[in-house]
C-alpha cells in the first residue's frame, strides 16, 4: 500500500517536499507577467489569442493528467515531481530560444510564437506532474492524521512560488534591455536546483501493484468537489492571465504599485497569509461551511479588481482573491480522499488537478473572448460569477463526506 512501510514525515521532510513544490512553480510564475506582454505587445497577437496561448498550459495538464495519475501510483510522488521538473527545464529553454528568434524578421517572430507555444505544453505537462507528485509525497509521508497539513503546505509552496516568480519575472523585465531573456534563463535554472532538492528527500512508497481499474467510480465521489474547485480555479487563471494586461490597459506601470507583478504578487501573498493561518484547519474541519466561504471571499476580491479605480485597490482585491481562493484547495479534497481507496490516490488527485486545469483553460480562453468584445475589467466579474456558482454543488455533496473516514483497501 502506498506509504504502509514509511513512518510519518517529520515536519521538515513535508517542508522540504514543500520547497520541492516551491521552486517548480517559482520557475513557472517568473513567466506569467511577462508572456503577455510579449504576445501582445511584441508579437502582436490579439487578446483572443493570447487568451489561448496562455490556457493551453492548462489543456495540456489536463490531457496528460491520466498519465501523471498512473505514472505517480506506479513510480511513486517523487519520481513523478522530478519529471515534471524535468519538464519545466525544457519549457525555460524554448522560452529562452524563442527570444533570439525576435530579431529575425516576421519569420522569426513566427518561429519565437511556435516555440512560447511548445514552451507551454512543456510547463503544462511539468506542473501536472509536479503538483500531483509532490501532493501524493507529502500525503504518503505525511500519515492519516496529517494528510490535510500535508496537503496545506504543497500548495503554500505552490502559490508561494507563483508570488515570487511573479514579482521575480516582473522586477527582470521591467524596462531592461535583454530581461525577458534574463528571466527565461533564471526560470531554467530554478527547476534543475528543485530536482537536486527533490534526490535528498526520501520518497514514500508507491502502490506496485498495476491498477487498471476504471476511473467511472472515482470521478462519480470526485466530480461535485471537482466543480467548486473548478469554479476555485477561475479566479486563479482571471489574475494570471489578464491581471498584467487589465494594469496595463488602465496606464498602471510605475513600481511598485503599479506594476503588474506586484499584483500577481499580492494574489500569493494572500493566499501565503491564508495558508499560515489555516494550514491545519483542513485536519479538523467537518463541514463544507468553510470551503463555501472561501468562495465568497474569492468573488469579492474579484468584484473589488473589477471596479478597481486606483492600482491600490487593484492590489488590495488581489489579495482578497488569494486569501478565498487559497484554502479552497485542501478543503475540497477532504470529501475526495475519504472515499478514494489509498492505492488509488496518485489517480484520484491527477483526476480532481484536472477540474482546476479545466477551469483555469476554461476561464483563460473564456476571458480573452471577453477582454476583446467587452472591456478587460469584466474579466473578473465573470470569474467573480462563475466562483459565487460554484457553490451549488458543494450544497449537493452528501454531509457525512465531509465527516470522513479514509479507506485502506
Amino acid at each position: 500500500m502506498s506509504g504502509s512501510n514509511v513512518p510519518p514525515a517529520s515536519s521538515g521532510a513535508t517542508a522540504g517536499i514543500a520547497s520541492v513544490t516551491l521552486l517548480g512553480m517559482t520557475a513557472m510564475g517568473i513567466a506569467l507577467p511577462i508572456l503577455p506582454q510579449r504576445l501582445n505587445g511584441d508579437l502582436g497577437y490579439s487578446l483572443t489569442i493570447v487568451g489561448w496561448i496562455i490556457g493551453l498550459e492548462s489543456i495540456a495538464t489536463l490531457l496528460s493528467r491520466p498519465w501523471c495519475g498512473h505514472l505517480t501510483d506506479r513510480r511513486g510522488g517523487r519520481f513523478a515531481a522530478i519529471a515534471g521538473l524535468i519538464a519545466m527545464i525544457f519549457c525555460g529553454l524554448t522560452y529562452l530560444a524563442s527570444d533570439f528568434l525576435m530579431d529575425y524578421g516576421a519569420a522569426g517572430r513566427q518561429a519565437a510564437a511556435s516555440l512560447i507555444v511548445l514552451g507551454r505544453i512543456f510547463m503544462g505537462i511539468g506542473e501536472g506532474l509536479v503538483i500531483s507528485g509532490t501532493g501524493l509525497w507529502a500525503v504518503d509521508r505525511a500519515g492519516p492524521d496529517r494528510v490535510g497539513r500535508a496537503v496545506s503546505w504543497v500548495g503554500l509552496g505552490l502559490f508561494a512560488g507563483l508570488a515570487l516568480g511573479s514579482a521575480f519575472g516582473a522586477w527582470l523585465d521591467h524596462g531592461q534591455p535583454g530581461g525577458f531573456a534574463l528571466a527565461c534563463a533564471i526560470s531554467t535554472i530554478i527547476p534543475l536546483l528543485g530536482t537536486g532538492a527533490a534526490l535528498v528527500i526520501r520518497p514514500g512508497t508507491a502502490a506496485r501493484v498495476h491498477d487498471s481499474a476504471p476511473v467511472a467510480p472515482l470521478l462519480s465521489v470526485i466530480l461535485l468537489p471537482g466543480l467548486g474547485l473548478f469554479a476555485n480555479a477561475c479566479g486563479f487563471a482571471a489574475i494570471t492571465s489578464f491581471l498584467a494586461l487589465d494594469y496595463r490597459a488602465h496606464g498602471w506601470a510605475a513600481l511598485p504599485l503599479g506594476s503588474a507583478g506586484v499584483g500577481i504578487a499580492g494574489f500569493g501573498v494572500g493566499h501565503v497569509t491564508a495558508r499560515l493561518l489555516f494550514s491545519d484547519l483542513s485536519d479538523h474541519v467537518r463541514s463544507r461551511w468553510p470551503v463555501v466561504t472561501c468562495l465568497l471571499v474569492e468573488a469579492l476580491g474579484l468584484c473589488m479588481i473589477w471596479l478597481a479605480p486606483t492600482p491600490l485597490m487593484a492590489l488590495s482585491g488581489a489579495v482578497v482573491t488569494g486569501f478565498g481562493f487559497s484554502m479552497g484547495y485542501p478543503l475540497l479534497t477532504l470529501p475526495v480522499l475519504a472515499a478514494v481507496p489509498v492505492v488509488r490516490r496518485g489517480m484520484a488527485f491527477a483526476l480532481f488537478d484536472a477540474f482546476f486545469d479545466t477551469g483555469a483553460g476554461f476561464a483563460a480562453l473564456c476571458s480573452g473572448t471577453v477582454a476583446h468584445y467587452l472591456s478587460l475589467p469584466r474579466v473578473f466579474l465573470i470569474a467573480a460569477l462563475v466562483s459565487l456558482a460554484g457553490i451549488i454543488p458543494l450544497l449537493m455533496v452528501p454531509a457525512m463526506r465531509w465527516r470522513r473516514e479514509t479507506p485502506e483497501g
